[in-house]
């Protein structure tokens, strides 16, 4: 099939990775891939991509779709009739855009996905930008939390029909209450391929020496969804006891030096033992040599990290937030949940995975039984019976 992957512009970050773990499974499978991108100066994990997918730049920012106006409606008083107005005005700006892509963007798809899910690749993929016989859209989480944001999801979802989610949390909600829409939702996990990341056990080892019995967080320093702050107050409780450990974020964002201050006002004793690495390639050496994943997320879609951590057999504590830690780790099966926004009931699960050698050794074996899931593989088992189960629809 020739597909079409449409991304809200290919910066770092957790979505466009998972995107290019698609784009190697369906290129493996022998689909004939486009990335369009929409944001042509965000660059940075272009070449991530196989070598064999077309690249395609095509400029077409959020503020120019309608739907990016709809919340107005939530948040104003006002905004039931700036809403229409902005639509409205915008409408023949797009219609223009749409035969500027046309004329750029030639070729005919099977499949258009709008990967991102944001609201440019959206309405690029629901009002047929690029010309295409089938639409699908990602929801890189649950289908309840885009409408939580606004109405304009639901607008365009209804035009594409098709859409793959990573969980089912409230779908059943969502329907019940409105027993108007007709979507074909599927779910599928992300696939993880940290398996073909080689560790270096020369940099592991450094690791391990510079920072000893740690513990590490991989994310982007963001709130939300992220919050360092709940660790690092988890952390601050659980030095008293505990004066051997050590705590290093891995990842960068527009709340890192923020969260630094926040860490120097826990006091030097605290502090001097809090570290922010950055963004870093080498994600599978901090596994390696971590003493325990901790994530402190306010909300989720499926998070990658866990997944990765759980590959390398290291015990984990994650807030129990919406949605994606309880998905992966069971009701405290292959990791340890916790409140989230409570820094006290964190430092209690740490304390426990630290003090109980028993339950911490329970966790290092089984980890591997969960990841069986998240393989490539297995996702791409299941991505090409989706595929199959639209075309089958349409013919």
């Amino acid at each position: 099939m020739k597909i079409a992957m449409v991304f809200d512009g290919l910066q770092i970050g957790g979505i466009e990775r998972v995107g290019a773990d698609y784009a190697k499974i369906l290129t493996s499978a022998g689909h004939d891939v486009t990335i369009i991108n929409l944001r042509p100066h965000l660059t940075d994990l272009e070449k991530e991509f196989p070598s064999s997918c077309h690249m395609v730049h095509f400029n077409y920012s959020r503020k120019l779709t309608p739907e990016q106006y709809n919340k107005a409606i939530r948040m104003w008083n006002w905004g039931k009739y700036a809403y229409p107005i902005m639509a409205t005005a915008l409408f023949p700006l797009n219609i223009a855009l749409k035969m500027k892509s046309r004329m750029r963007i030639k070729k005919q798809y099977d499949l258009t996905i709008a990967f991102s899910g944001h609201f440019n690749d959206l309405t690029f993929v629901a009002d047929g930008f690029v010309k295409s016989k089938h639409k699908l859209c990602w929801l890189h989480g649950a289908l309840y939390s885009y409408l939580l944001l606004s109405d304009g999801f639901l607008n365009l979802y209804r035009k594409i029909k098709n859409l793959v989610v990573l969980v089912e949390s409230g779908q059943h909600e969502v329907f019940e209450y409105n027993k108007y829409l007709h979507l074909n939702i599927h779910q599928l996990y992300n696939p993880s391929f940290i398996a073909e990341k080689q560790v270096n056990d020369r940099e592991a080892q450094r690791l391990k020496e510079k920072y000893g019995k740690y513990i590490v967080m991989v994310s982007r320093i963001k709130t939300p969804p992220k919050n360092p702050y709940t660790l690092i107050d988890a952390f601050a409780l659980v030095f008293k006891k505990h004066e051997d450990l050590n705590l290093v974020f891995v990842g960068d964002g527009p709340d890192r030096v923020k969260a630094i201050e926040y860490a120097k006002a826990k006091g030097v004793e605290i502090s001097n033992h809090i570290f922010f690495e950055g963004a870093k390639k080498n994600v599978q050496d901090y596994y390696k040599s971590a003493f325990m994943l901790v994530q402190s997320s306010e909300f989720e879609g499926l998070p990658t990290t866990l997944i990765e951590a759980l590959y390398f057999n290291l015990p984990i504590v994650a807030t129990d937030c919406p949605t994606g830690p309880r998905e992966i780790l069971g009701n405290n099966d292959f990791g340890l949940l916790c409140k989230v926004h409570d820094a006290s009931d964190m430092a209690r699960q740490i304390n426990l995975l630290y003090e109980n050698e028993e339950l911490y050794n329970h966790y290092k074996k089984n980890s591997s039984k969960r990841t069986q899931a998240f393989m490539p593989e297995t996702i791409k088992g299941k991505l090409l019976e989706i595929l199959s189960s639209i075309m089958e629809e349409y013919k």
